[in-house]
């Protein structure tokens, strides 16, 4: 692929990948840039050549920070398969988007560190996260989704469009919805439902399991941080303390039409070799109910982003969230397991009988 400028000249020294990574602005509104592994840089002749294709998704993010040009393209939606694709790049719109959330202020909880995602043509083409509720992306001309999301609110979504020649765009005020979880904080959780099969016996009602301290693990077959440190991390519970105080409930939930489970036979076939090479033979003996797919929105009048009915009755879009409920059946908290500081939590609620 060949980046040219607007005049069709070469241009020399722009970073690309599959998706750009941006960390916020410091004191001096610099921010730090990063293009993942797949990080590739122009030559004098503005070329880039791709190894491994497939490595690229399907599309490549294209930046030169000297003279503030980018460029954005679906490479596997490419015709003319000549080689090289010219890919001009054009000025860069600096775009801000400010997330609040109205919710929280009821809670006493603060907004904490937003992050965000831009979507072109339905890939990712840009992250970004900074130390306040500001997001900033970078983007040439043309149509984009941007998304916002963090640990104490739902995602919330925007289409924008980026007219050629712009290089400012305020997309103003989104007032994000509080995480389900945090809203029902000592509140009764909501029953497990939705579910097309259970894996590990019958179906289970959190009414059952009153007097035990009950843990819904959201997590699935496809995303690498639940099954090398989420599930591992549930066994050593398992082995710590007795199923008469602790009760484990998984909750599969797919990211994407791709990574639906229809069956707790399709479940099984997924995990065999991660549970031959990563669980060391161990087996998930607690139960799991395996979510359908629904695209549905966290708050009335949203987009329809989430993917199961249980993530907007819980208020999850990152996996693994472990939802901890007391003994009495109402929400203690969202706890991240590999904290030892959350891990003494959850030991003190075991042992306060």
């Amino acid at each position: 692929m060949k980046l040219v400028d607007q005049e069709g000249k070469p241009v020399e020294g722009a970073q690309t990948g599959a998706s750009a990574i941006f960390k916020g602005f410091d004191d001096q509104h610099v921010g730090e840039w990063s293009f993942g592994h797949f990080e590739l840089q122009s030559d004098s002749d503005g070329i880039i050549e791709f190894r491994d294709a497939d490595r690229y998704r399907g599309l490549v993010y294209a930046r030169h920070s000297g003279r503030g040009l980018v460029a954005v393209k679906r490479t596997d939606q490419i015709q003319d398969k000549k080689s090289p694709q010219v890919l001009t790049m054009y000025p860069e719109c600096h775009v801000t988007w400010q997330i609040k959330c109205n919710q929280l202020k009821s809670t006493g909880k603060k907004i904490g560190t937003i992050q965000g995602a831009c979507g072109y043509q339905n890939l990712f083409c840009q992250w970004c996260n900074g130390p306040d509720s500001t997001l900033h992306f970078f983007l040439p001309p043309g149509t984009f989704t941007i998304v916002g999301h963090g640990e104490h609110v739902s995602p919330v979504e925007k289409t924008i469009v980026i007219k050629a020649g712009q290089t400012e765009y305020d997309a103003g005020t989104a007032d994000a919805a509080a995480k389900k979880w945090i809203l029902l904080e000592g509140k009764p959780a909501p029953e497990i439902v939705d579910i097309k099969e259970w894996k590990n016996g019958p179906p289970i009602k959190l009414s059952q399991l009153r007097g035990k301290v009950v843990i819904l693990e959201f997590w699935g077959w496809w995303c690498g941080p639940c099954v090398y440190s989420g599930i591992p991390q549930l066994f050593k519970l398992q082995d710590e303390f007795p199923h008469e105080d602790l009760a484990v409930i998984g909750i599969h939930t797919p990211y994407g039409e791709d990574d639906e489970v229809t069956s707790v036979k399709e479940l099984d076939q997924k995990l065999s070799k991660i549970q031959k090479n990563i669980w060391k033979g161990r087996e998930i003996d607690f139960p799991v109910a395996l979510t359908r797919l629904r695209k549905l929105p966290y708050s009335l009048g949203g987009e329809p982003i989430a993917n199961s009915k249980m993530s907007v009755e819980y208020g999850i879009n990152s996996f693994p969230s472990t939802i901890v409920i007391d003994r009495q059946g109402n929400i203690f908290g969202n706890l991240k397991l590999w904290k030892q500081s959350d891990r003494d939590k959850l030991k003190q609620l075991i042992e306060a009988k």
